[in-house]
């Protein structure tokens, strides 16, 4: 799992702005830097944040009104709740009830980073929220806008607004700073209204006589936990792994497990897990925590729940308080010395670590990229020692838009650089979604919207990760793969959230399907592991219904892409309507959101072809046209649909009932919304056949749903 302080950061900057609301038309006050001061007049500034580099007014570019606000920041600019920024915090009755538009002329050098930020704030906390970044990196200015949501609450505090510079070096440039209120805001959004427009048109290509790649089967992996006796996994009682859930595991078709999971892996002693479970002593979960682990749920226990449901391990070894010595201690292990027999078969994958790059890191791993270059090279040649042929990653992350765990952004040069030759793949963590956090002004519609928007900027940042493959390790990058070793629907982890058990609803099934095709279609992304399998809480795909084992609508998903999906990728593409997203969350807005995306493949004699078609609309059905070219057409289709009646249709898994520990009521989504219905045929799989489809044919999709079209008896021209 993650950690961060951007909650941290608002509260800081809240604070610090606190009293700077007066009587203004125009906001924020001297949002032109016209009126002389240091800071400027009307802006406010932290002195420590202060410290982290230069403020100043200058001379703006010709043809750009009033003058220009430059931060300059130093090497003490690292990520943290207090960077060199100035702000205010304009007063909620200017704009209680409207959407409001922020909009400034943004530019950078030199690395850095120019940042603008509004984050509406009411006695609850932090609810919506917009930043916006340059776009040019040459010190030329670009206009950037975007629009936040704010609710007509009594409650509410005031928006905190900042302008900050990120990065180490180089200048940050604004100018021509706005805030306006717009019309009131809408009294419900189009898509809770429960109005359901005509058909949406929709053009799908598919052609079956490109082949882009295999789709690696270690895209379809999972992460598993130590603690809680691995989450239920282990019956201790029985001292057996769950028979239920070992069904489920392999009904869905999983391959890569990754062990022993998230945040513990940097906490994990492998030798307190092994030999007698009558033996085994408990050990904090993590430094300083009263829980602890029973460590009845080990190496040898995992390997028997791999094998048992056709997967193997990618073992994440302790990189924070183990050492090189006792992570090659464990390559023997389970290649069957120290008295074990490798009956389930050895393991080939192994990860560094896990999310050091965070400060604050809950497993106190947290160190600087040269360190964990250094550890990265300690432990591949102590771990290569023993076995020279497993494969070995490395943690990264490229941090984008909203989405900023990473404290270091010089982090994977100076892993790839110096560590790059003894690494085979680079595991990021960026595809959590949305993390809304709080979230108790956001409006449902909003938050859906940008969840499915999200893996447009997930796959591009996919892409700028390997672009720093290729340019900080271009000797080894023939070998070098990606690997997205957790990620998932989000929302939020304080029990407080009225989003937080919304990783088990059909929109949530929606960004898992679309996921996985954006790693399908990324030729450099070899394994994916979704966090996580099972919990009786809110973020297993495997959850609780009374006292039953229960999947949720992202396992559903998950498992028409691993168990009907063909193995070789096809060309493909959509023409449809598309929408803008707003800025929610850890997601930054998107414009040109396709309201269906597709993902196409073939068996390999290509008399099978698959398309899934991934439905974003929540208010229309759409009418795909589906054409194969290439094919004459097959002589049999079957269709699977996973649909509901609402995005928030679930299940019905529940949170667990814990002394002192209270739920917030979770939101629905609209009059119609379906959340608090959950339970069996909520989420529902329809299934038909029809016989000579042909190559040409037009389905429809309803509203937020998947929908899979098998062809069989394919011929290819």
């Amino acid at each position: 799992m993650f950690g961060g302080g951007r909650l941290g950061r608002l509260l800081a900057l809240t604070v610090l702005f606190a009293c700077a609301p007066a009587a203004a038309e125009d906001w924020p006050r001297n949002g032109d830097f016209t009126q002389p001061g240091s800071p400027p007049a009307g802006w406010f500034v932290d002195p420590e944040g202060a410290a982290k580099g230069k403020i100043a007014v200058v001379a703006a570019p010709a043809g750009v009104a009033g003058q220009m606000l430059e931060l300059s920041p130093n090497a003490t600019n690292t990520p943290s709740a207090k960077p060199l920024s100035v702000g205010e915090l304009l007063p909620a009755s200017a704009f209680r009830g409207h959407d409001v538009e922020v909009s400034a002329q943004l530019g950078a050098t030199g690395g850095a980073r120019a940042v603008l930020g509004l984050t509406v704030l009411s006695k609850n906390g932090a609810g919506d929220s917009v930043q916006l970044r340059n776009a040019t990196s040459d010190g030329s200015l670009g206009l950037q806008q975007d629009r936040v949501r704010v609710p007509d609450d009594p409650g509410l505090v005031g928006l905190v607004f900042f302008l900050a510079a990120e990065g180490t070096g180089g200048v940050a440039r604004f100018a021509t700073v706005t805030v306006r209120a717009l019309g009131a805001a809408p009294a419900a959004h189009q898509a809770q209204s429960g109005a359901i427009g005509p058909d949406m048109p929709a053009q799908v290509r598919v052609d079956t006589a490109r082949i882009l790649r295999n789709i690696p089967r270690d895209l379809f992996g999972t992460n598993i936990e130590i603690i809680r006796n691995a989450n239920g996994l282990w019956d201790a009682a029985n001292q057996r792994l769950d028979p239920t859930l070992v069904k489920l595991a392999r009904d869905l078709g999983i391959t890569s497990i990754r062990f022993p999971g998230g945040v513990w892996a940097d906490t994990y002693d492998w030798r307190k897990g092994i030999g007698p479970r009558i033996d085994r002593v408990a050990t904090p979960t993590h430094p300083g925590a009263t829980e602890t682990m029973p460590n009845g749920f080990g190496t040898d226990e995992a390997l028997e729940f791999a094998h048992a449901v056709g997967g193997h391990l990618l073992i994440t070894v302790n990189a924070a308080s183990d050492s090189p010595e006792r992570a090659a201690e464990w390559v023997r292990y389970v290649n069957g010395d120290g008295g074990r027999a490798p009956r389930t078969g050895r393991v080939e994958d192994w990860e560094i670590g896990n999310e050091s790059y965070i400060e604050g890191d809950l497993s106190g791993g947290h160190v600087s990229p040269q360190r964990y270059a250094d550890r990265v090279i300690a432990y591949a040649g102590a771990m290569r020692a023993v076995d020279p042929s497993i494969r070995i990653g490395a943690i990264g992350l490229h941090n984008f838009g909203r989405y900023r765990l990473n404290a270091y952004d010089d982090w994977d040069e100076v892993v790839l650089r110096r560590a790059g030759p003894v690494i085979d793949r680079v595991m990021v963590h960026n595809a959590y979604a949305p993390v809304v956090g709080d979230g108790r002004g956001l409006d449902p519609a909003d938050v859906y919207a940008a969840l499915w928007a999200a893996p447009l900027l997930i796959g591009r940042n996919l892409q700028d990760t390997w672009r720093e493959v290729e340019s900080f390790a271009p000797a080894d990058s023939a070998r070098i793969r990606l690997g997205v070793t957790e990620w998932g629907p989000l929302y939020a982890i304080a029990p407080s959230s009225p989003y937080i058990d919304h990783v088990k609803t059909l929109g949530s099934a929606i960004f898992v399907a679309d996921m996985l095709k954006v790693f399908a279609e990324d030729p450099h992304v070899a394994v994916a592991n979704f966090f996580k399998l099972n919990e009786a809480s809110f973020m297993g795909w495997i959850g609780r219904r009374g006292s039953v084992w229960e999947p949720t609508a992202p396992y559903y998903a998950f498992q028409m892409v691993s168990r009907e999906m063909q193995p070789e990728l096809l060309a493909s593409s959509v023409e449809v309507a598309q929408y803008d997203s707003r800025s929610v969350g850890f997601v930054d807005s998107v414009k040109g959101v396709p309201y269906l995306d597709a993902l196409a493949t073939t068996s390999a004699d290509g008399r099978t072809v698959t398309v899934l078609l991934i439905s974003k609309n929540a208010t229309q059905a759409v009418s795909a046209h589906v054409v194969l070219t290439g094919s004459s057409g097959a002589t049999v289709l079957h269709s699977e649909t996973l649909t509901g009646a609402a995005p928030d249709a679930n299940t019905g898994t529940e949170l667990p009932r814990v002394p002192g520990l209270e739920w917030a009521a979770q939101k629905q989504f609209g009059p119609a919304g379906r959340f608090d219905h959950g339970g069996g045929g909520e989420v529902r799989l329809e299934r038909a056949s029809q016989e000579s489809p042909g190559a040409d044919l037009t389905v429809r999709v309803p509203p937020s749903s998947l929908m899979l079209l098998r062809f069989e008896g394919v011929v290819r021209h």
